[in-house]
């Protein structure tokens, strides 16, 4: 269907047409808009006198030229409203470019303005080379940097229709067929590393868009290769990463590798000081992610404590237990900690039985007894080893007000003029909450990006991607906010209620009877 309307777009007909009389042609008409931005940001870089400084910052980055073109690499000028001109001169929708994240627009309805301002702009574009977003990297020289309130460095499309950075990686139109002939992928952090690993012919390689490997990329990966690479410095992959990575691993239908580069050193600083080779070379002796945990266990042939022992065998057993039911590559592994870590192999499998027995009660209790026989253990027997409460699904409310707020970063801060995080009674969606609400705060954007450094719970993590998936998905976010407060408010109102009239049964005499009345009435009119 979609190629349909592209090629029915070729034939004549004008995006007004579409726009006016082809309501299921809106898909199309913001693929057009995007490609239409993308070529106004790369004609502005490539011949622009006013784009002079990003052309220099991206000869000092040692980015070729051929490079920056292959990329369509485009910069957006330090005014307010370049592309909001350019738009209504060229007839291009400004509803469309609002709704892809490219212009806001200006309260009590005073016009729109360019939301990318003096940023390299690095488009984001789905498997078929299609651009479905953008990242914006402000130059250095800017004079926004020195602002009271200074934007961030990165700074990515608003979440589309067209584009999730939970879900894109950048480069992959690029690396597909390099990855195919390679038998896996290369995933780095930055855009500039994967421009300069393709710059010096390694081709397979893809960046996420700030956040970490998750499912959802996953998912797309294995449409292309069964194995992925996780390149880290030798200061980065924190326990936290490794731990995400090993959750992958154990999880999905995927071999999952870690890639180690000389301390200090990211992809493209490595490449730009000593070309290909010492960068393949890690790529080719990447090691499977337990193997480099374990490694980093022993680091510098330290030797372990009991107490460390025990620890670690825990730590990894608790990321094991999300694992299928001993599967071939679940008993390798539980193998490979047993010797490692010098404990008997029957003595981590009843271990792990146990936590997963309680975890199947603090998740899900109404099938503990169901699943129970499977790890071995009585459903007594779990909760005696792990009395936790049982936690009933969260309400619909709850569930909506943490998908828009993770979708729209802007509401988190009328939220939380509005709604107290204990009036969240869902344990999960509260720590949510209570993190944006911390991000707002300390004065920092507060969405996913920056709130998955703050959380240590990988099925949070996963729950909070595919709650700003569904956020996004929501039209009027700011209407359904609007709803949602509404309903934490008649929640308010019905507990206030409820705590009158226990009064009211409580009162010693009849005139504090009568006062409490009063107030009941006056809180149901």
């Amino acid at each position: 269907l979609e190629a349909q309307e592209l090629l029915a777009r070729r034939a004549g007909i004008t995006l007004e047409k579409i726009e006016k009389n082809e309501h299921r042609l809106s898909r199309a008409l913001m693929l057009d808009v995007m490609r239409w931005s993308e070529t106004q940001f790369q004609e502005c870089l490539l011949d622009a006198p006013h784009a002079e400084l990003a052309r220099k910052y991206l000869g000092e980055r040692q980015l070729a030229g051929e490079t920056v073109r292959r990329f369509g690499l485009g910069f957006a000028p330090p005014g307010g409203e370049w592309l909001v001109a350019k738009a209504r001169a060229a007839g291009v929708s400004l509803e469309a470019l609002q709704t892809l994240g490219l212009i806001g627009k200006r309260d009590e309805d005073r016009g729109y303005f360019d939301r990318f301002r003096d940023r390299v702009m690095f488009p984001i574009r789905d498997l078929q080379g299609r651009t479905v977003g953008f990242g914006g990297r402000i130059l250095p020289t800017s004079p926004l940097l020195h602002r009271d309130n200074p934007p961030p460095k990165y700074y990515n499309s608003a979440e589309s229709p067209l584009f999730s950075k939970s879900d894109q990686l950048f480069g992959i139109d690029l690396a597909r067929a390099a990855a195919a002939k390679a038998g896996y992928l290369a995933v780095v952090e930055g855009y500039t590393d994967v421009m300069m690993a393709h710059q010096h012919g390694i081709a397979n390689v893809v960046a996420t868009m700030g956040t970490a490997l998750n499912a959802r990329h996953i998912r797309k990966i294995r449409q292309l290769v069964p194995r992925v690479v996780l390149v880290f410095d030798a200061d980065a992959g924190g326990d936290a990463g490794v731990d995400r990575a090993l959750e992958l691993f154990v999880s999905q239908d995927l071999d999952v590798r870690v890639a180690s580069l000389p301390a200090g050193l990211d992809p493209c600083d490595l490449l730009t000081a000593q070309g290909a080779a010492p960068f393949r070379q890690a790529l080719d002796e990447a090691i499977d992610v337990l193997e480099y945990k374990l490694r980093r266990l022993f680091a510098g042939g330290r030797s372990l404590t009991i107490e460390d022992q025990r620890r670690a065998a825990e730590n990894m057993l608790t990321i094991l237990a999300a694992a299928p039911q001993r599967s071939v590559k679940l008993e390798l592994m539980v193998n490979r900690i047993a010797h490692r870590l010098n404990l008997r192999e029957e003595t981590l499998w009843q271990r792990l039985s146990e936590v997963r027995a309680r975890r199947a009660v603090t998740d899900h209790p109404a099938a503990a007894a169901r699943t129970a026989p499977l790890l071995g253990t009585r459903p007594d027997a779990a909760r005696a080893e792990a009395p936790l409460p049982r936690r009933a699904p969260a309400a619909a409310h709850e569930r909506e007000l943490i998908e828009l707020l993770l979708a729209d970063a802007a509401l988190v801060a009328p939220a939380s003029t509005q709604i107290r995080p204990e009036e969240v009674e869902h344990p999960g969606l509260r720590t949510l909450l209570e993190g944006l609400y911390a991000l707002a705060a300390a004065g920092l954007p507060a969405d996913l990006d920056h709130l998955h450094g703050r959380l240590d719970n990988g099925r949070l993590l996963d729950y909070a991607l595919e709650a700003q998936d569904r956020g996004s998905r929501i039209e009027d976010r700011p209407a359904a906010f609007a709803k949602v407060a509404a309903r934490f408010q008649e929640k308010r109102l019905a507990r206030q209620r409820q705590e009158l009239k226990y009064q009211v049964l409580a009162a010693n005499d009849h005139d504090q009877a009568i006062e409490l009345l009063a107030r009941l009435k006056q809180n149901h009119a």
